[in-house]
């Protein structure tokens, strides 16, 4: 949602200072429990109506600070969502994102960094009757970078995420996993960089958080090596390219072992000075246990525009299909032949009135297909928010 998305990216700026935020959005979902094609709302929601309105405000606080080497910086926010209809489903979300950026010496520096995000969740794989629609991500990490001459750098660090849903979706997984991590760097004087690191990891499921699955091991072992690319192709154009050879072991239960690899590419070209362009592709094989699947195979594929249209106006667009495919079987099972492919476009314009407030208003559409009964839905989201924020 442009109103609250905007928020998160104030903490990447080098700016030292206090800044207060305040916002809120009426937003509008005309399928809010992506009832399937041809259901009727009165049989499944004892209304006539798939629809639901959300009142949702928010109060942000930022304060960053530069001492010496060393530098702190602090974004917490409460979100406050409302359902008119639906109000089980209510949330007061507590999010932050705290980072102290240390440096011992000029070469050698990093960062220690604390982050949670709370939102509410769609409803794209849930049941209608499920009571929780929270999902909480933590990530806590620890990182060094040391610089070994102008160009090349070591660097490592441990981290630790945590997943929870209080929704049971299918075959997804709340899980703890826990990482450290260490490779080399390479920076070019140009602004590109390529990095190569190897992670090893253990991690566990969150019991009575996932979906009832036989052959189910709540314990498992990852280990990863990761290439990332930076490419400044050109004074307008950036490529970037991530690569994950992914192995993921289970020692009390080797059928649900799976490896691949993930692949995710970006380009973005910026045509003029008030116009950008985003292409963006990924691959990915994730865990997903079920009764006829051990993992997922999800690729998408995105396209964006930004364009400035008036000094103080700009318009967003963006088009983009995910599809999706559940592998790795268990012995003895028949695979799940399920294909599904989603499509999703928006439209979104958003207004500076002032230096401080602005207005920001959307349209997404999402509609989804599949080769099996009750996977096609199609849903309309529609919101407008002001939005304000102070320096001090």
């Amino acid at each position: 949602m442009l109103a609250l998305g905007s928020a998160g990216a104030t903490l990447a700026q080098d700016t030292d200072g206090l800044d207060l935020s305040a916002s809120y959005t009426l937003r509008h979902d005309d399928n809010l429990f992506r009832l399937p094609d041809g259901v009727r709302p009165q049989a499944v929601l004892g209304r006539p109506s798939a629809g639901e309105t959300m009142d949702i405000s928010s109060l942000g606080l930022r304060y960053a600070k530069t001492h010496s080497l060393q530098r702190i910086e602090l974004d917490v926010s409460l979100v406050d969502y409302r359902y008119r209809t639906h109000q089980r489903l209510d949330l007061l979300a507590t999010n932050y994102d705290l980072a102290w950026r240390w440096a011992l010496t000029p070469r050698l520096r990093g960062s220690l960094r604390a982050e949670q995000d709370e939102s509410v969740n769609s409803f794209d794989d849930a049941s209608v009757l499920t009571s929780g629609n929270q999902r909480t991500q933590r990530h806590e990490a620890f990182d060094a970078v040391y610089e070994i001459d102008g160009a090349w750098r070591l660097v490592a660090g441990v981290l630790r995420t945590r997943n929870q849903n209080e929704q049971p979706l299918l075959g997804e997984e709340s899980y703890v996993l826990r990482s450290a991590e260490a490779g080399l760097r390479y920076d070019a004087s140009s602004g590109s960089s390529v990095t190569w690191r190897l992670r090893k990891g253990s991690g566990s499921t969150l019991a009575g958080l996932g979906p009832p699955v036989l052959l189910r091991d709540t314990e498992f072992d990852q280990d990863e090596q990761v290439l990332d690319v930076r490419w400044l192709a050109s004074a307008k154009t950036t490529v970037e390219l991530n690569l994950v050879h992914l192995q993921r072991r289970h020692e009390r239960l080797a059928l649900r072992d799976y490896d691949g690899t993930n692949a995710a590419l970006s380009l973005r070209w910026s045509a003029t000075a008030k116009t950008l362009w985003t292409l963006q592709w990924s691959s990915d094989v994730s865990s997903y246990q079920s009764l006829n699947a051990s993992h997922v195979r999800t690729d998408k594929l995105q396209l964006g525009h930004v364009w400035q249209i008036a000094a103080r106006t700009t318009l967003q667009a963006s088009l983009g299909e995910t599809r999706r495919r559940f592998l790795g079987p268990p012995p003895g099972r028949t695979p799940d032949p399920t294909r599904e492919a989603t499509q999703e476009a928006s439209l979104g314009l958003r207004w500076a009135v002032s230096r401080n407030l602005s207005l920001n208003t959307s349209l997404q559409h999402t509609q989804r297909r599949g080769n099996r009964p009750g996977l096609a839905f199609s849903s309309t989201q529609a919101l407008v928010g002001l939005s304000l924020r102070t320096s001090q």
